[in-house]
């Protein structure tokens, strides 16, 4: 891809998302993702990971809705994104906490302070950025964000699981799941032996079962009809998936718990 055509990706992938920061229809658990109950259950997984009492970097917070979660178990949470639309919604919403500031700042140029926070948290944040370049660029900078011995929560999606996934449900006779024009997953094949630089890998956690049941089972259950993100059977998937592990194959996001080296 082209300088110019990574510049053409960059700017239509932010107007995206600056669009979803503008539409007051959107409730403000789904302003970042259409799926409540894959949403909620990311931020439960998260929550076990996350050590209380500490400072937190929410990289890519969007309209501040994990960052306010967030919030009730840390000293301190600074969110941020790119998108000034996101960050002046986030303080509409959440600006009132008293341990949250909330700043408009780029990955790509992250002017913070080295070691300034004992946890950072990315969720599919970094799938937005236009190429593996700028992805490395951004898990550098980010670390450099983090103090020694603390911990970077990466939550992101694979294109082993799509790919995987897809399999599963072309075998079953339904269609791909059609590409996201403004994700670029992660390539395991070369994100953990780039992020072994930075980080010790202590758990990786897969929620197959969730895709398992919500991209299979339910439309499966419901063909030919389109199947609905907020159907019961999906917040059934949640409930299982935070309880329950297995069909780690079939998983297109993952949750990573790094330990920062020293």
């Amino acid at each position: 891809m082209s300088d110019a055509d990574l510049t053409s990706q960059t700017a239509s992938i932010k107007a995206y998302w600056d669009g979803r920061a503008l539409d007051a229809t959107l409730e403000l658990d789904l302003v970042t993702h259409r799926d409540r109950s894959q949403r909620l259950l990311e931020m439960e997984v998260l929550l076990q990971y996350l050590p209380r009492g500490q400072r937190v970097l929410d990289v890519g917070c969007g309209n501040g809705f994990s960052t306010a979660r967030l919030a009730r178990h840390a000293s301190r949470v600074l969110g941020i994104d790119y998108s000034a639309a996101m960050i002046e919604r986030a303080r509409r919403d959440f600006g009132g906490l008293p341990n949250v500031e909330f700043q408009v700042k780029d990955v790509l140029n992250l002017d913070l302070p080295p070691a300034a926070f004992d946890v950072a948290v990315s969720q599919r944040c970094l799938i937005n950025l236009a190429s593996w370049e700028a992805q490395q660029k951004a898990l550098a900078n980010i670390a450099a964000a983090i103090a020694p011995g603390g911990c970077f929560i990466l939550q992101e999606g694979t294109r082993q699981g799509r790919t995987r996934l897809n399999e599963v449900r072309e075998s079953l006779g339904l269609p791909r799941m059609p590409p996201v024009a403004y994700n670029l997953d992660f390539d395991e094949d070369k994100l953990w032996p780039f992020l072994r630089q930075f980080f010790e890998i202590v758990e990786v956690r897969r929620l197959g079962l969730y895709d398992l049941i919500a991209r299979v089972v339910h439309p499966l259950l419901v063909s030919p009809a389109e199947p609905r993100y907020d159907a019961k059977i999906n917040e059934i998937a949640w409930h299982v998936s935070a309880q329950l592990r297995g069909a780690d194959d079939l998983a297109r996001e993952f949750s990573a718990f790094l330990r920062r080296r020293a």
